[in-house]
């Protein structure tokens, strides 16, 4: 069986995952002009756009609200839920945004309707760094989001029909000394992990000029050598996209937290299936944004802990009859 041949398009891992558990349950596929298709099954359907099958789940209104992080975070905080202060600017207008950001520093800058962790640079305290930082947000963005930086540990909460359904911790790409080898060798040596492993989701570390501005803000360069056992972070963002870590604690964070969580995506109408970044610091947690079109693959293969089941419940979810025929 050719996904490719069945949707007539390229998909994403996730995507292609999804496909091919519809496929074996007996959903038909009908190919559509502009790399579109249908996926059916008895009297339910779904126009699936840009290979986002999940995203075909929710409605329209909770994709459009969820593609802007400022609007959704302004929902959150209206409802009673912690969400980061933030304010959204327009590429010309880096000086005016500095001086929103001066009193809350240090901040976050991102593009407002940005994926996949790209350009998303964190912790900015200095008005150079956030010149450059918000620039090259500029170069392709037109609107800048700038976001109160809250100390935390990131998580990802998975969401499907009503459920929190996995729950991912995030971690930066890293490297972790040995005592021995400079962080050059270090990235070497877990990328040919990384190889061995042969994990279709992490991706291998790099050298970029982004690895070395945040390398530098902790007092390192890529020839420096930390001490055995010091973590040391190449990213400050925690997407797998851009060579973090996952690892599966869904048994590790409590049933109160979880269930705040899932009131609060309940609180979005017609959001059926999403991925919620959250930071959790002790006791306290802030919604940082809501992906209506998540990596879900990001539990099946975790760099650590349990693999979980989330592909399977989202078409339990869009084609709940296809359940009869496995």
């Amino acid at each position: 069986m050719d996904i490719k041949e069945i949707t007539g398009r390229s998909l994403s891992t996730s995507n292609k995952m999804l496909a091919e558990e519809a496929y074996h349950r007996g959903i038909t596929f009908e190919i559509l002009p502009k790399k579109r298709f249908k996926m059916i099954y008895g009297k339910k359907s779904y126009i699936i756009r840009r290979g986002r099958i999940s995203a075909a789940y929710n409605t329209t209104l909770a994709t459009k609200l969820t593609k802007y992080k400022n609007a959704t975070g302004n929902l959150l905080c209206a409802m009673g839920y912690p969400a980061p202060e933030n304010a959204v600017f327009s590429k010309n207008q880096v000086d005016r945004a500095w001086k929103w950001a001066e009193d809350i520093l240090p901040v976050v800058l991102k593009p407002n309707d940005g994926l996949m962790g790209k350009l998303v640079f964190v912790e900015i305290d200095t008005y150079d760094e956030f010149k450059a930082c918000f620039e090259k947000i500029a170069e392709s963005r037109d609107e800048i989001l700038i976001e109160k930086f809250v100390e935390g540990i990131e998580y990802r909460f998975t969401f499907v029909k009503n459920e929190i359904v996995a729950v991912a911790k995030r971690v930066p790409a890293n490297v972790i000394g040995d005592g021995l080898q400079n962080i050059e060798q270090l990235i070497t040596s877990k990328n040919e992990q990384r190889t061995q492993r042969k994990n279709p989701l992490h991706k291998k570390l790099d050298t970029s000029e982004e690895s070395e501005r945040v390398l530098k803000k902790q007092g390192f360069s890529f020839k420096d050598i930390p001490k055995k056992g010091e973590i040391v972070y190449l990213r400050n963002n925690s997407n797998v996209s851009t060579g973090g870590d996952a690892v599966d604690v869904t048994d590790d964070i409590s049933p109160e937290l979880k269930e705040t969580i899932r009131k609060a995506i309940l609180a979005i109408p017609g959001l059926r299936v999403c991925g919620v970044d959250v930071l959790i610091n002790g006791d306290d947690y802030h919604i940082l944004e809501i992906n209506s079109h998540a990596m879900l693959t990001m539990h099946h293969f975790p760099w650590e802990g349990e693999a979980r089941e989330v592909i399977s419940k989202v078409i339990d979810g869009m084609f709940p009859e296809s359940l009869k025929n496995e």
